[in-house]
């Protein structure tokens, strides 16, 4: 992530204005033949228009194509449903957003921990994850094993193209930078991608991957916010937000939930009875460090 008003460094080699929507069609429209051989259903959701980004063509294109064909090779004939590819550009907070849904096989969360940086089991979407950090840009991944995976591919837009779209400020590494944030889930894969995603905001990011855990590191040091994942097995995440309460309430301000759950009865009774703020997965890491930035303001006027 870049500050706002600031190119992104490194610089993409032989940078040109780039319509990724028309981009997007081309990387379809050479994959349309397996798609009917394979009978993959192809969902395609366009954004009208879509600013222009500023990119190496041809390396967008690479990464475009290897995100279609990591989509198409994850349908299998052993899914016992049919293979649905879901493409979709869209702007979010100032950046461009393009994201590949399929519902494929899914990703197990061993292989999720550091998905684009093996070099031995995904060398290409390392390649194209280096790629899109060379532009400015981010590329991450949330998958549920068995039942599919999003890919999104997040890039800034081309200042100056684009007069007419009102763009909300990108989020800035000053509002979090030295809050000590403690992050609780007992999925690693996706702790880690908290953590590297706050880091990059400058927070200082511990990691717990169970409730019991995190009491133990919440009664050894301070922190100005818990991100908690709702459910754990064993010591769920309301467990724990009820035990820190009862030895410091003071501290229930500090909570910022993730929940992966459609909220039935229970789970919207708890936030409404405890006031807590949650943020439901999957999410955007422009949309975390908005709720983690709210969080904290709201801990810092409750306790003023």
């Amino acid at each position: 992530m870049t500050k706002e008003g600031t190119a992104p460094a490194p610089y993409p080699a032989n940078p040109a204005i780039v319509d990724l929507n028309n981009l997007l069609q081309k990387v379809l429209q050479s994959r349309e033949s397996v798609h009917n051989t394979s009978k993959i259903g192809l969902q395609l959701e366009l954004a009208g228009n879509l600013p222009h980004a500023w990119a190496n063509a041809k390396q967008m294109e690479r990464v475009l194509l290897k995100l279609i064909v990591n989509a198409e090779e994850a349908l299998g004939d052993d899914l016992g449903r049919p293979g649905q590819i879901q493409v979709k550009t869209a702007v979010e907070r100032g950046r461009i957003h393009v994201l590949v849904i399929d519902n494929g096989r899914g990703i197990h969360s061993r292989e999720m921990a550091r998905l684009f940086e093996n070099q031995e089991t995904s060398i290409e979407l390392t390649a194209c994850s280096e790629i899109v950090r060379d532009h400015g840009g981010e590329l991450y991944a949330w998958s549920s094993y068995g039942k599919g995976s999003v890919f999104t591919l997040e890039l800034p837009i081309h200042v100056g193209m684009e007069q007419d779209v009102q763009l909300a400020p990108p989020p800035t590494q000053q509002g979090l930078f030295g809050k000590r944030i403690l992050v609780v889930d007992d999925e690693v894969h996706i702790s880690r991608l908290m953590s590297d995603v706050l880091e990059t905001q400058g927070a200082e990011i511990d990691l717990a991957n169970s409730g019991m855990q995190a009491v133990e590191q919440i009664k050894a040091k301070e922190y100005d916010l818990f991100i908690c994942d709702q459910h754990m097995p064993g010591f769920s995440g309301e467990r724990l937000y009820w035990s820190v309460k009862s030895v410091n309430p003071e501290l229930r301000q500090r909570f910022l939930f993730v929940t992966g759950d459609v909220l039935n009865d229970d789970t919207t009774h708890f936030f409404m009875r405890t006031g807590v703020r949650y943020i439901r997965k999957p999410f955007r890491s422009v949309e975390l460090v908005t709720a983690v930035e709210q969080a904290l303001n709201r801990s810092q006027q409750l306790s003023s």
